[in-house]
């Protein structure tokens, strides 16, 4: 892949975030601090112009183009986050962020009070002031005062986080774990691709890809959970099954999202570990330690409060359930009038189970017959996509969070192309 490419793609996806948000947490334009991004950003793509006219590169001109791509990364990435969470710390509580940041910073409080964050409502907290409206009603009742959704990683995991925060800062924002993991992804891939020129690509796309990154600012919790699959994905090619599925057990605790794969990831285990079953039934019984160790309490504290939340507040089977909404299927349902009220539950699982588990063997089928990683990548981006399509809601970041599946599959599939040539 010749190299002006990520060097003008990195040029070209940085200018309209730092165009569209502040980065650094100061009072005024740091022009010099934009000075030293377009310097950046014009010599990066200089050494790559040069480097396709001499047809070579030397060490140190490759040293200096990652040298060149880390300090953009740090202006526009790292800057516009702790610029953002600086500022919303300065301003208000709701300031810039979705709901579900107001709700997990929230959450953390019961648990610290000792009250279950999956049995208390939300009311007379931030989350009540967020602004929620649905179709036609600027004034509807946001249903996440009713239910936290999210598996307990989500929540537990930011714990250190808000200690830390709290003591060093004044302040914890829950985007400092977003943060954290974006940066993981970012090193996972770095590490894990080996070709120069695909490795930078896949780290300005996964960074600054316009599907995704205004949802990462404001707190949307898709990179979160891939953060914690890739790494569990990224360990599995090294061959160290068992950690890699401790880690997937994470996975499956921060998002339901994550659930999708796990078909997917056990069929891969499945075929490579053909002479040693014994440790993919190994890997099993380790990811469903883990996941039942981080849910278990909570079933204990309150089963009925735990389900409801976490299981049936997205599939419209509870008092406050999650409305139909979204750009999938449930819409257009809507739009000819078979569905009366976006509130009432609708058995969207026919759909769901007529046309999904002849994808679903057909995806597991293609994991079987070309056991790779960026396949089970693929197939999991492909069936989420029509599970997702098919349900109750699909909405603008799940759309992002798809095409950062395909992205980071893509670029994996590339890694593998090029490993195989070697």
């Amino acid at each position: 892949m010749p190299p002006i490419v990520d060097a003008v793609l990195l040029f070209a996806l940085s200018i309209p975030v730092v165009m569209k948000y502040r980065i650094l947490p100061i009072d005024g334009t740091p022009y010099w601090l934009f000075g030293v991004l377009f310097l950046a950003l014009v010599f990066n793509v200089l050494l790559a112009y040069r480097s396709m006219i001499i047809l070579r590169i030397s060490a140190s001109g490759e040293r200096a183009r990652n040298i060149l791509m880390l300090i953009v990364l740090m202006i526009v990435v790292v800057g516009t986050s702790v610029t953002a969470m600086v500022d919303r710390n300065r301003v208000a509580p709701v300031w810039g962020v979705h709901d579900i940041i107001l709700q997990e910073e929230q959450a953390l409080r019961f648990l610290l009070q000792g009250k279950n964050p999956y049995k208390e409502t939300y009311f007379g907290t931030p989350v009540e002031s967020f602004h929620y409206a649905e179709i036609d009603n600027e004034n509807a009742v946001n249903p996440a005062l009713y239910h936290f959704v999210m598996p307990p990683w989500y929540l537990l995991f930011p714990f250190g986080f808000y200690v830390l925060g709290v003591k060093l800062l004044g302040f914890f924002d829950a985007r400092m774990a977003l943060l954290f993991c974006m940066v993981g992804l970012l090193l996972i891939l770095w590490r894990w691709i080996k070709d120069i020129n695909v490795k930078r690509l896949s780290v300005v796309l996964a960074s600054l890809s316009p599907s995704i990154f205004d949802y990462f600012i404001e707190g949307r919790s898709d990179v979160f959970a891939f953060f914690w699959l890739l790494l569990s994905l990224y360990i599995l090619s090294l061959k160290k099954p068992a950690i890699a599925s401790f880690v997937f057990g994470l996975a499956i605790m921060s998002k339901q999202t994550i659930w999708i794969a796990v078909p997917f990831y056990f069929m891969y285990l499945y075929v490579t570990e053909v002479r040693k079953r014994s440790r993919m039934w190994v890997s099993v019984v380790v990811t469903c330690l883990v996941s039942m160790g981080l849910t278990l309490p909570f079933l204990w504290w309150d089963a009925r409060a735990f389900i409801d939340s976490v299981f049936l507040y997205l599939t419209g089977g509870t008092i406050g359930s999650y409305p139909v909404s979204g750009y999938g299927f449930s819409m257009i349902l809507v739009n000819v009038g078979i569905i009366k009220n976006i509130y009432d539950p609708y058995p969207f699982y026919i759909y769901q189970g007529m046309f999904g588990l002849p994808l679903l063997l057909l995806l597991l089928r293609w994991v079987v017959k070309i056991p790779k990683i960026s396949t089970v990548l693929f197939s999991y981006g492909t069936f989420l996509w029509f599970f997702w399509y098919m349900s109750r809601y699909f909405n603008n970041s799940h759309i992002g969070y798809i095409s950062l599946i395909f992205l980071i599959a893509g670029m994996l599939f590339m890694n593998e192309r090029e490993a195989k040539k070697i």
